[in-house]
């Protein structure tokens, strides 16, 4: 499959992890308790905050059962108590994300949805695994020449092909998401070398995941996402999961999540670009704790050096004991006396 991609479609800084806290509709359809997630998420050091935006007789037939938990109403039904928010609330979102210094943004769920929030000149757009196989939804948000972050949960190698294929015809600005579509994932669904698979089949191509897991007490999931590859994590969020009417009871609350973005960062840290050889933080204990040849008796001047004259010792910053062969059967040029280094110049 050929197509033209930008490797860093969010501008991130070598080993920057993207964190993004996935609100979806946790506010209620209250601005201010929205304005209180978002606080709260500035607050633990999150990039962004995200949301969704959709109306339910967009998305959903009248009589579509409801596909988890146990609940019992209509999916348009729940969802209708959620569709609240109108173009002026997210635009009212976005302008107080921006005073609090972190990116806000929405998934749109339909054409007329993806519009109304381009209008507001949303940043970045994210696309939800379900809605991978909408090609024309992918084709009018690719158009608007943002940032595209694309979930692949339940999708097939084709479907993903065909999405790609569709987005980046117009947008080259395009990160996926490796994602279990399951609310929530329990841990041995969660399937995290899916990090590892779209990378080797899409090596051009940013990957993240959008992990569905419960908070577990060391926040440990999303870390360990990145020790995989993952650049963007993205993760559902709530100001308590005691909250009911949404997907409260899966999501993170704020203690979860400052402490999920103090392991990320601290991965960002550590796990460095792996390369093998002398780094500059090591020069001063290789020099001390590496061992140099030096005499292990007197040796006279014009003496040949046996092995037997020989011993290794620290400090390193002498001859090393790989090159011994150099050493022995030459002749000192001058005395040398115990633990004295053998030196070059000294020899011949």
């Amino acid at each position: 499959m050929e197509y033209e991609i930008d490797s860093n479609p969010l501008s991130l800084r070598e080993n920057q992890v993207f964190i993004v806290a996935e609100a979806a509709c946790n506010h209620m359809c209250d601005i201010e308790l929205a304005k209180v997630m978002i606080d709260e998420a500035a607050e633990a050091g999150a990039d962004s905050i995200k949301f969704q935006t959709y109306k339910s007789e967009r998305m959903v037939t009248k009589n579509a059962k409801a596909y988890w938990g146990s609940e019992t109403m209509s999916q348009q039904q729940y969802y209708k108590r959620l569709d609240r928010f109108e173009k002026e609330d997210y635009g009212k979102l976005f302008e107080y994300c921006k005073s609090k210094e972190i990116i806000g943004f929405s998934t749109p769920f339909s054409i007329e949805d993806a519009v109304i929030l381009n209008e507001l000149d949303m940043q970045l757009f994210k696309i939800p695994s379900f809605e991978i196989i909408d090609l024309e939804l992918l084709e009018c948000i690719a158009k608007f020449g943002k940032p595209i972050i694309l979930s692949t949960g339940a999708s097939t190698f084709e479907e993903i092909d065909n999405a790609i294929s569709t987005i980046t015809k117009f947008n080259p600005k395009l990160a996926l998401m490796a994602c279990t579509l399951s609310y929530p994932t329990d841990y041995e669904d969660a399937n995290l070398m899916r990090i590892k698979t779209l990378k080797k089949r899409y090596p051009e191509i940013m990957i993240g995941i959008s992990d569905h897991t419960p908070p577990e007490e060391n926040m440990a999931i999303p870390a360990f996402s990145v020790g995989l590859g993952a650049r963007i994590i993205e993760k559902h969020y709530t100001l308590s999961q005691k909250l009911t009417g949404s997907g409260h009871f899966f999501s993170l609350e704020p203690k979860d999540l400052k402490k999920m973005v103090t392991n990320v960062r601290l991965f960002e840290k550590v796990i460095g670009d792996g390369f093998q050889g002398l780094s500059p933080s090591e020069v001063k204990a290789t020099e001390s704790g590496r061992k140099s040849i030096v005499a292990s008796r007197k040796i006279m001047m014009n003496q040949v050096i046996s092995r037997n004259d020989l011993a290794f010792k620290r400090p390193g910053n002498g001859i090393p004991p790989n090159q011994l062969n150099d050493i022995v059967g030459k002749t000192a040029n001058t005395d040398f006396e115990q633990d004295d280094q053998i030196t070059m110049q000294n020899i011949k």
